[in-house]
Order: C-alpha cells, then sequence, then structure tokens
C-alpha cells in the first residue's frame, strides 16, 4: 500500500520519524512521497536521497553536525546556520528537489511577508535550512530573495502538499503537551515555539488519514542524549497503529 508521509518539526524529538519510516517499510508499505517541516524536512531530504533509517540514525548519533552550529553576536538569532549548509552538502549528494528520489515538500515561512510557502522545485539546501531556523535561535536563511525562517510557526504539520496524492497520507505529529523544566534561555525559545504552534497543527490531523503521535511524554526537544529511545517509540507506535493497515 502506498503512503504519503507528513512529518512535524520537533528538534530532537524528530528522530520519532526516523523510527516511524522503519516500521513502515518493515510493515510493507510504500513511501511514495514527504513533506515536512524542520526536523520533518530533514529526515524526509535524507530518506528521499536514499538513506536508510539505520544510516539516517547513525548520523544522528555521530553529533557531527553539532559542530556546524555556531554561536554568532545576538542580532537575528543566536546561532548561524551558514555552516550547517557545508555539512549537508557533504551529507547529501542531491543538489536540488528534483534529482531526489521521491517528492519531497519542504514548508517554509518567508517571514516579510508571513507567507508560507511550500518547495519542491529548484535548490533543495536554501529552502531546506530556512525550514530549520527556529526563530530567536536560528537567524533567517536568505534564499534568492526570500527570508526563510521555521515553516511550523504557521503550519507545523503540512499536509497540503500531499492532498489528492493516491495513497493513504499518515501524519505523524512529535509534540506531546506534557510539562517540561525550562533551565536556560534556549529551553525557553523551543518551549514558547513548539506550544505556540500547538493551535495550527489539530486542525491538519483532520486532513489525515492516520495520525501517528508516538509516546514522548517527558522526552525534551533537546534530548539528544536519548536519541536512541525516541527512534524506538516512533518505532513501536507505528507498528502498533499501522498493522491494521498493513493487513
Amino acid at each position: 500500500m502506498k503512503v504519503n508521509l507528513v512529518l512535524s518539526g520537533g528538534a530532537i524529538r524528530g528522530v520519532a520519524h526516523i523510527g516511524v519510516i522503519k516500521a513502515l517499510e518493515e510493515l510493507g508499505f510504500e513511501i511514495t512521497s514527504i513533506s515536512g517541516v524542520s526536523a520533518g524536512a530533514l529526515v524526509g531530504a535524507f530518506y528521499c536521497e536514499g538513506y536508510s533509517p539505520e544510516e539516517m540514525l547513525r548520523v544522528v548519533l555521530s553529533k557531527d553536525w553539532l559542530k556546524f552550529l555556531r554561536p554568532k553576536i545576538p542580532k537575528l538569532g543566536l546561532f548561524s546556520l551558514r555552516e550547517a549548509e557545508r555539512y549537508l552538502r557533504s551529507m547529501l549528494s542531491t543538489r536540488s528537489f528534483e534529482e531526489l528520489k521521491k517528492p519531497l515538500y519542504v514548508c517554509a515561512l518567508e517571514v516579510r511577508t508571513g507567507r508560507t510557502l511550500y518547495f519542491d522545485k529548484g535548490e533543495l539546501f536554501g529552502p531546506l535550512l530556512g525550514s530549520c531556523a527556529l526563530p530567536g535561535i536560528f537567524e533567517p536563511v536568505r534564499y534568492q530573495n526570500l527570508f526563510l525562517i521555521d515553516g511550523g510557526i504557521t503550519n507545523n504539520l503540512p499536509v497540503e502538499p500531499l492532498l489528492g496524492r493516491e495513497g493513504l497520507i499518515v501524519g505523524v505529529d512529535v509534540n506531546p503537551m506534557s510539562e517540561e523544566r525550562v533551565n536556560n534561555i534556549l529551553q525557553l525559545l523551543l518551549r514558547s515555539f513548539l506550544l505556540a504552534v500547538r493551535s495550527n497543527v489539530e486542525k491538519r490531523k483532520e486532513m489525515c488519514h492516520v495520525v501517528i503521535e508516538p509516546d514522548l511524554y517527558g522526552y525534551s526537544p533537546y534530548s539528544l542524549h536519548r536519541a536512541k529511545d525516541i527512534y524506538r517509540l516512533g518505532y513501536e507506535k507505528t507498528m502498533a497503529i499501522m498493522k491494521a493497515y498493513a493487513k
């Protein structure tokens, strides 16, 4: 059976998306397209490039990518993503959306006009990094004549590009409502952002045929040391829900 995946943002909790993909493959589903934002867009890009779930998890656990997140003097963000593009270019051979092995849609927000944009053509890296630019934490990404930030602000479950495609639309939301400690400014910014985007997710769940919400209560968006557990929870929840559809 064909499946079109919608992958939410959620920082490190986005590792659960990799477990979801692993379970879907084991159950025999064919993932034909992915629409993602922020962490979901990154997972989608690596998968549509041809990475296996195991390879994606190894990339996360290596932590090599952390050294490309460079602190900067605060102006429009605490960190710059400029060096992150160099890292992505070293990991992905694909340079454009058209070169990917599966269709990918990346959601980002043009901050000056307030337009929510869905990219599926042209250069890959600008929209992909822009989709990850959490406001206040990362500076906006300049792409062509656009000023891009995390699309989750207006759409953290970007199902719209997949409407009308053949197969099931499966939405994956990795942001459960739970109590979390806030100990520093980064945690405060990220927590505030994820609380704010809740309002734009619920109505989009109704557009999906199936919604998977891994049991991530107690796992913060910055729990990199618990990445294996987050992966496992995505896998287990998908197995529990999708077995019925596989039959």
